[in-house]
């Protein structure tokens, strides 16, 4: 009998020695002020830092016609890692669902507000509306896709624009 009881006596002692476990990055978003321990499970938002811009790379098609008859046919493949180049250059996001765009020198340039549902980041500023695909987010960097799927006409020229840029970016 002293032995059961010195056995649950020692299980306790250890059970409660063990430490809390669960993320304890403080950007993330499922942070656990109780946790001792990293468990591996942290999961990572806009949220926490700015993100500096570090390649835009552009791929799709452009065409243009006029009566029905094709004047242009491109095919656009680029990749800019400029940083002179670079738009946007540094992006901030903050908790209260705004947003400042700043450039090289750390001067704002712009801002709005912005909202995910899922892997989509919609991003509002004083006259454009943008969607953009979270391929990726982690602590450290995210890789966002801008879809341009446009049909418009000027000056009697018919344009046709289906362009994919994905933006990379280090926190």
């Amino acid at each position: 009998m002293n032995k059961i009881i010195y056995l649950i006596f020692l299980s306790l002692i250890f059970s409660s020695c063990q430490k809390e476990q669960g993320c304890i990055d403080l950007i993330a978003l499922n942070y656990n002020i109780d946790a001792e321990e990293d468990d591996g499970s942290c999961e990572f938002g806009v949220v926490g830092g700015s993100w500096i811009t570090q390649s835009v790379s552009s791929n799709g098609t452009m065409t243009a016609s006029m009566l029905g008859i094709p004047i242009m046919d491109t095919t656009i493949s680029t990749v800019e890692n400029n940083p002179d180049s670079l738009q946007p250059y540094k992006l901030t996001f903050y908790a209260d669902n705004n947003f400042v765009e700043s450039d090289q020198q750390d001067l704002p340039v712009g801002g709005g507000s912005w909202s995910q549902n899922g892997n989509i980041l919609t991003i509002t500023d004083q006259d454009t509306t943008l969607e953009l695909i979270i391929n990726d987010i982690s602590k450290e960097s995210i890789n966002l896709s801008l879809v341009f799927l446009t049909s418009y006409t000027e000056s009697g020229v018919l344009f046709n624009i289906d362009l994919v840029q994905d933006i990379y970016c280090l926190r």
